[in-house]
């Protein structure tokens, strides 16, 4: 019934539709014990593919984040992505780079990491580049990186238009830390597109469970993807350079109480990490999957979120529905697209039985109303 209610409402604002649908792969997904290759994610459709493959040295060279891998295999099997509707892009850091490196390397080495962006690009055929900094004069940066980000995106946009390449620009969705991160102006006329990282609002350590995503806020979760939105459109950047992106994965958590399970509960620690992903806290939605059936399931509808228990064991994810929604209040909001984080913890395997990457097909559904023919 949601789907149905959902389709009339993007039918009504149709002329306001997003386009752009974003899809991040992270290679170090091959090195899991049940590997995914870059040449599979050609199901999910995706109108950009994003490769997290590059982070920074301190001199402003170029280095991979899974350099034998990348070079050998991954670049080359990413390129049989490539159609005329489809765009390949690389990432510049993430979660795999420091603040501090790139706040040293703009404020001192800008002309040596422009040349190295445009070389690289070209070197590897990739169509542009998605500058991922978390975050400029925070986490380890300096009060003069707003400025320095600045001038540095608009001398990389000069030197992308002499090779016809595309930037994009992946900002935090706290305001608390955009406000003094970016130059909302530049990103606005420099920026292909905005990446809106709105999940996971806290860079704290978490003492409570929390939801990895709601749709808006209430008293446990006074931030909220509506919340970042609106304080980045408050800032006159322009709406359809901003896409929604949404996480894939699931947060997992360990209650200190099993008889306390409502969201903000005390946590004795991360839930038990994934047999192929490995990493405490965190569950892809294949390794989900199979739990959920053996766990309570809380809906909430007034912040749009779902959250599972069992025992000590405390699960916060996205659904169908609560996908679908972030999706609609994209279109219906003007934005520029959704971007998904990451195919690789998506259900590839088809494990939920809902097809491979479910997350996408999703999002065609909503973005483009069934009349792209998927």
């Amino acid at each position: 019934m949601i789907k149905i209610v959902f389709f009339l409402i993007i039918f009504i604002f149709h002329h306001n539709a997003a386009q752009n649908i974003v899809c991040y792969y992270d290679s170090h997904v091959a090195n899991y014990p049940n590997p995914l290759l870059p040449d599979a994610l050609s199901a999910a459709k995706c109108t950009h593919y994003t490769y997290i493959g590059i982070g920074l040295h301190p001199n402003g060279e170029i280095r991979f984040l899974n350099d034998k891998f990348d070079t050998d295999i991954g670049f080359l099997f990413f390129q049989s992505l490539r159609t005329a509707e489809t765009k390949l892009m690389i990432l510049l850091g993430g979660i795999h780079e420091s603040s501090a490196t790139f706040s040293k390397v703009v404020a001192n080495y800008q002309d040596t990491l422009i040349n190295n962006i445009a070389l690289f690009l070209t070197r590897y055929n990739f169509d542009g580049i998605d500058i991922d900094w978390r975050y400029p004069a925070s986490r380890g940066g300096q009060a003069s990186d707003k400025a320095n980000f600045q001038k540095f995106i608009i001398r990389l946009r000069a030197r992308l238009n002499m090779i016809n390449k595309l930037l994009a620009v992946s900002v935090s969705p706290n305001k608390s830390v955009f406000s003094g991160a970016y130059d909302s102006t530049t990103l606005s006329l420099y920026a292909d597109m905005i990446n809106v990282f709105a999940f996971n609002f806290t860079d704290v350590v978490e003492t409570t469970t929390s939801n990895i995503s709601p749709l808006y806020t209430d008293m446990t979760s006074p931030a909220s993807v509506n919340s970042s939105i609106v304080d980045w459109i408050s800032t006159k950047v322009r709406k359809s350079k901003l896409n929604l992106v949404v996480a894939t994965y699931a947060r997992t958590y360990t209650l200190a109480r099993e008889t306390r399970t409502a969201v903000a509960s005390p946590i004795s620690g991360l839930g038990d990490a994934g047999s192929n992903t490995q990493k405490a806290g965190y569950l892809a939605q294949y390794e989900l999957c199979p739990l959920k059936t053996n766990y309570a399931t809380i809906a909430d509808g007034g912040t749009a979120t779902v959250y599972y228990t069992k025992g000590s064991s405390w699960i916060s994810s996205e659904t169908e529905d609560t996908l679908a929604q972030k999706y609609s209040y994209a279109v219906i909001n003007g934005l520029g697209g959704v971007a998904i984080y990451t195919l690789d913890w998506d259900d590839w395997t088809n494990d939920c039985g809902m097809g491979s990457f479910p997350s996408a097909a999703l999002a065609r559904d909503y973005l483009y109303s069934g009349t792209n023919g998927a």
